[in-house]
This record gives structure tokens, sequence and C-alpha cells, in this order.
């Protein structure tokens, strides 16, 4: 039986410095996923920092655009003077005056006294509709010239008028009201608006 070869010697370590250099080329299985998390996480928080913030602040309109708006709003006013209608009355002004107060000058305790002037406005008011229907005076506006707005003054409105601040009109029926406005002294009045309730559509009637 013969015998087996007999390995040979590699004397000049040729094979073991081949062997080595493999090793040493090899790569841990791990480090390229490592790597790789390492640079997703970097970038990752680079994008946080890059991501763009909207800005919620809006432009707050100025004076301009009540102007723009008055301007608009005079299209479709009617003439100074005429009777307009909305919803189930017909208002049509009378007159229009300034005034230091309001109410019954020999009364002090139903007299009502403005921050700055009242503009005072003498409205007669028809019921058009088929049943009742009640005349609020807080319902109404004033619009300068300027297209600013201004409410009515309770207490005015209260002491000039014969049922206060509210009266019920019967159909085909009509009466004639004040509403006072509190307004800045010199304040140009353009249009009144007038409303048969307090969330209806509106009309506006030209002043001057």
């Amino acid at each position: 039986m013969a015998a087996a070869p007999t390995p040979q010697s590699n004397p000049s370590g040729e094979g073991r410095g081949a062997f080595s250099a493999a090793r040493a080329t090899r790569k841990h299985p791990g480090a390229g996923t490592i790597g790789a998390l390492v640079v997703a996480a970097v970038v990752g928080l680079t994008g946080v920092g890059c991501i763009p913030v909207e800005n919620s602040a809006r432009p707050v309109s100025g004076g301009s655009a009540n102007a723009n708006r008055l301007v608009n709003s005079r299209d479709s006013a009617a003439p100074v003077g005429s009777a307009v209608r909305d919803g189930k009355f017909e208002f049509q002004v009378l007159g229009m005056e300034r005034a230091a107060e309001a109410g019954d000058p020999s009364n002090p305790f139903m007299t009502a006294t403005p921050q700055g002037e009242f503009i005072i406005i003498t409205l007669a008011v028809m019921n058009i509709g088929d049943r009742p229907q009640s005349y609020f005076g807080s319902n109404q506006k004033l619009i300068d010239a300027a297209g600013r707005e201004y409410a009515v003054d309770s207490e005015a409105d209260m002491w000039l008028n014969r049922e206060g601040f509210m009266e019920e009109i019967n159909p085909g029926n009509a009466i004639q009201v004040k509403v006072a406005f509190d307004v800045p002294p010199g304040t140009q009045p353009a249009e009144l608006e007038v409303h048969d309730s307090a969330f209806s559509g509106g009309a506006r009637v030209r002043l001057q």
C-alpha cells in the first residue's frame, strides 16, 4: 500500500504572506451597514434643520381697504332721499343733524352724551309685508366718507324715540324714528345702511 505524499514545506513563507494579505483585506460583515446608518442619521438631522417654516402671519387690511369698499358700495347705494327696501321694511331718510346730546334737554336723566358728537338721522319706516314686524334701531349702520362703520348709540336711541329702541309695525303702517351715531367730531357721513332685521342683507342710501 502506497504511502500518502508528505506535504512539502515552504521555507520561503510565500503562502503565509498571501494568506495574511487576504485576511487583512477582508471586511467585517457589519461595517458597511453601520456606516450607512450613520450617514443616514446625519443626513436626517441635517434635513430637519432645513425644513421650511410657513409664516402664519397675515397682512392686516388698513384704511385703504375701507376706502375701496366705500367706493364699490357707492355703485349700489341709492341716491340721497330715495326710499330703499330691505326685507319687509321700506326706509326713507327725512333729515340729518349734528348734536352735542340726544334725548330730552329738559330732563338730564333722559339725555345721552356722546364721546365725540352725535349724528342724528330721522327715518320713515313702513311695513311693506303681510304680517307685523318689529323695528330695531340697533340694526342700522352709518358709514363715513373713509368707509368706517358706526353702530347706533343704544342710550340715545332709547331717549329719542317714543317707543324706545324697538317698535312693532303692522302691515301697511309707517313710523317715524331717529337713530343717533356717536362719531368723532367732524366726521363726514356718507351712507346709511338699513336693515329690517339683524341678519338681513341690508340696503344703502347716500346721505350727501
